[in-house]
């Protein structure tokens, strides 16, 4: 982890997902018990060396690598936790001879007991759990999230491919020639991986749905599974159809490597120098995207998961059970393991890292592959990924939005560098601003009004736009754009036709599209693209009564998810600033999703 990772999670506090615990001479015991209400819970990161408070004591240099092996040993301690779990502490220094020891955790697919008791974790602390109800629901929970780890008590063994085994180890030792599950039997590694469990709820015993799709037979998978189906497409001349397809119904050792192969067919590499190492950044992120959809998909939902490559980008979509809803912010989400189990083995097989890395690695290797460009994630009972191949942004249009926008100059050179984050649909690749305007304008409309906070304006100059073809006009065959009475050639790519009547809200006064209220929202979230103070809000959107402001803008825009304060502890703070956040980027880019 580095150090920027860890400050962020110092300056978050201690939460659901973060604990902080003193450590001078040993591992402090609470600290296991910490360990069990993540496992159970949902993960979360513990950081060795701190106080509660988040000051950093940090930790002897020379006690460092002693209580890093007593962490990982008891871990596999059946007395102390159990089921045993692997831990992995990584020690970071975060200023020099300032030490700490950084200990993520997963969340387990299955129940753990610390020392035979039951915890749970509720904002920052650990329950004890004696009470047989809160047991119950502990188990019952575990249950209904992970489906993974259901057990088939039918299924044996010899349903499993013999040949999947074999080709797993093969995997595991390129990865790590020093793997434990290297030495084991076939049923010791379905056993320690966990694909062989026990209830230890209702006595049930035997391999889960996750051991049938890494290690199953295909007509058992399908047997098990009749609606699972990966597509990958790829459309870019045959946009209603396909030009090259692969239809699979197969293990997921078979599914990853397949895809990956599909992805090195019909997009491009591309070598770079990252420090001292020459890397295929195509390579990096596709293994990321493709190493994702696999392991987070629900495998219980009907829908396929599909990866499209088109022209100007891919999308992969895939069936999943949301955690919330929306836009991912890459610097702030909390990671979330919806299979455990499956990610482990795509771990061991060097095809995913740590969790949450998917997500960033992405980000920081398509700025080499496509530089400019930024990724979509949205977390839906359909997870959604854009990876763009062209870079299209609000930045390059800045200084049109914010003279159509009426906002001055001044506010323009704040908010440019954080308009070049605002990613547009990369089919808008090369467009005019009208034409750009054509398409970010309906599409605020129609996602105002679906967030209630805001109560978008419901009638607006600017409604509906309406394509017709008009045979009789002088430009035959040309499509031309009716917006109110008002009529603008939408002539093909290069060429030029002189527009019949320009539409007036093209001009700078944005009022003449946009609703009163829905230009004052717009100019907000254009000049909260950068972290930015209220007073200096107030005055470049010539607003003067803060109360009013605060009550009909700026606090439903904070309620709908669209801003947020870059000091949310302190709302008053007089430091206090307003950032567009990653949902409200997606907002004022009009992507799609």
């Amino acid at each position: 982890m580095a150090p920027d990772e860890i400050l962020l999670l110092l300056s978050q506090g201690e939460g659901t997902r973060i604990e902080f615990k003193e450590s001078t001479l040993a591992v402090p015991a609470s600290f296991y018990e910490t360990v069990c209400a993540f496992l159970n819970k949902e993960g979360g990161t513990v950081l060795l060396g701190v106080t509660d408070d988040g000051e950093v004591q940090g930790i002897a240099r020379e006690l460092v690598e002693r209580q890093v092996k007593s962490i990982v040993t008891a871990g596999n301690d059946p007395d102390l936790i159990q089921p045993p779990t692997t831990l992995q502490p990584v020690a970071v220094e975060l200023e020099a001879g300032q030490w700490i020891i950084v200990v993520r955790i997963s969340v387990s697919s299955q129940v753990h007991m610390c020392r035979r008791v039951h915890y749970d974790r509720e904002n920052d602390s650990d329950l004890r759990l004696t009470d047989e109800g809160r047991i119950k629901e502990l188990y019952f929970r575990k249950r209904q999230v992970f489906t993974e780890s259901q057990i088939y008590r039918y299924l044996r063994v010899e349903d499993l491919d013999p040949n999947l085994f074999v080709k797993g180890r093969r995997l595991i030792r390129a990865a790590n020639p020093a793997h434990p599950w290297l030495a084991y039997t076939d049923e010791e590694l379905l056993r320690s991986s966990l694909l062989h469990r026990r209830d230890f709820q209702t006595g049930e015993e035997g391999l889960t749905l996750a051991a049938a799709l890494i290690f199953g037979r295909d007509e058992v998978i399908q047997s098990i599974l009749p609606a699972y189906k990966v597509e990958a497409l790829v459309r870019r001349d045959d946009l209603d159809r396909y030009d090259d397809r692969l239809t699979l119904r197969t293990n997921l050792i078979d599914t990853y490597l397949e895809l990956m192969a599909f992805v090195r067919k019909h997009l491009p590499d591309r070598f770079v120098l990252i420090g001292d190492q020459r890397v295929d950044v195509r390579e990096r992120i596709f293994r990321e995207l493709v190493g994702n959809i696999i392991v987070h998909r629900e495998y219980t939902n009907g829908l396929a998961t599909e990866l499209i490559i088109y022209r100007d980008r891919v999308v992969a979509t895939n069936p999943n059970r949301a955690m919330f809803r929306g836009a991912l912010d890459v610097q702030r989400f909390s990671p979330y393991a919806k299979n455990p189990d499956l990610r482990r083995f795509f771990t061991a097989f060097g095809w995913t890292d740590e969790i949450g890395s998917g997500v960033r690695n992405t980000v920081r290797f398509l700025a080499y592959y496509v530089p400019g460009a930024t990724p979509l994630f949205l977390e839906n009972d359909v997870f959604r990924t854009e990876i763009p191949l062209v870079a299209v942004t609000l930045g390059q249009h800045g200084g049109a939005l914010f003279n159509w926008l009426g906002l001055p100059d001044a506010g323009l050179l704040h908010a440019q560098p954080g308009l070049t984050q605002v990613a547009l649909d990369s089919n808008l690749a090369g467009k005019s601003w009208a034409r750009v305007l054509e398409s970010l304008v309906p599409s605020w409309q129609q996602k105002g009004i679906k967030l209630p906070d805001l109560e978008w304006p419901l009638r607006q100059p600017f409604t509906k736009v309406l394509r017709e073809k008009v045979p009789s006009s002088p430009t035959k065959g040309t499509k031309l754009l009716v917006v109110h009475g008002d009529l603008f050639a939408d002539t093909p790519d290069g060429v030029t036709i002189t527009a019949l009547k320009l539409l007036p809200a093209w001009s700078s006064d944005g009022s003449a599209v946009l609703h009163k209220k829905s230009l004052v929202l717009m100019r907000i979230l254009a000049l909260t693209a950068v972290p930015i103070k209220l007073d200096q809000l107030l005055d470049w959107i010539s607003y003067s009564n803060r109360n009013t402001f605060r009550r009909n803008y700026l606090l439903p825009l904070l309620t709908s998810g669209l801003l947020a304060r870059t000091n949310p502890s302190s709302p008053t703070d007089p430091e206090q600033r307003y950032v567009l956040t990653a949902e409200g980027r997606v907002f004022l880019g009009g992507r799609s999703g």
